[in-house]
């Protein structure tokens, strides 16, 4: 399994300069997916994840600035590789989620994003449409002897 069979080909992004405020209404947007922070050429430099904005509860979210609230990315994570190098890799930064690089784009764009929920999805060999019966099953449970 390499990291493109599993990666979110949807990446969403700000502006380095963008407030926190604009990055949670593009999380709200999208269901709360982490965002992230790209400078004018679109180059990767940061990350920003809900646990990365309640560091700022209380505080006017239209002054601070993405830059300001990212987590700096410094590594390049390419589709090719194998999903156990990225897994190695995610426990060593205890990073949840890897932004994926093209390597033949030239500066470091994003091209998706690799979560710790796919890759623990994966590992479960659940299919996607098992939920639905696991639910179905639930709701229809009663307790024994009622």
């Amino acid at each position: 399994m390499r990291v493109c069979d599993l990666m979110d080909r949807e990446v969403l992004v700000c502006r380095l300069e963008d407030s926190v405020k604009d990055v949670v209404r593009i999380m709200k947007v999208n269901g709360f997916a982490p965002v992230v922070a790209v400078d004018e050429t679109g180059e990767v430099w940061g990350f920003i994840s809900r646990l990365a904005v309640i560091r700022f509860y209380g505080e006017d979210l239209e002054r601070i600035r993405a830059e300001d609230a990212m987590r700096p990315y410094k590594f390049e994570v390419d589709p090719q590789w194998p999903i156990e190098k990225a897994i190695a890799l995610m426990k060593k930064t205890r990073f949840e989620h890897l932004i994926i690089i093209d390597p033949h784009a030239g500066p470091k764009r994003p091209i998706g994003i690799l979560s710790s929920f796919q890759i623990v999805w994966y590992m479960s060999q659940i299919e996607r449409g098992r939920y639905a019966q696991v639910l179905r099953m639930l709701a229809g449970w009663t307790p024994s002897g009622s």
